[in-house]
């Protein structure tokens, strides 16, 4: 997803409903600094804020931060499955 400064709720609920859906790896490295040692962990606040604020150009880059963690691991092939 591209960064932008607010988000639809369709996107929101697009993407929060991939990460609801599928299963992943606990850890990932994003590259940059930037280590989840456990995924799960990070993208429950991620999702509960974007759910809430998709339309407050303040959380836009937490918004953001979420569809890269859903691209990174699609392309590292880190998704495991579906629930």
């Amino acid at each position: 997803m591209k960064y932008k400064p607010t988000y639809t709720k369709e996107e929101i609920n697009e993407l929060v409903n991939w990460f609801t859906s599928h299963t992943f790896e606990k850890e990932m490295d994003m590259g940059h600094g930037v280590y989840l040692n456990d995924v799960e962990q990070a993208i429950g606040p991620l999702m509960h804020m974007a759910r809430t604020q998709y339309e407050n150009r303040n959380y836009s880059g937490a918004i953001h931060f979420l569809a890269l963690i859903q691209d990174e691991l699609i392309k590292q092939n880190k998704v495991t499955g579906e629930k």
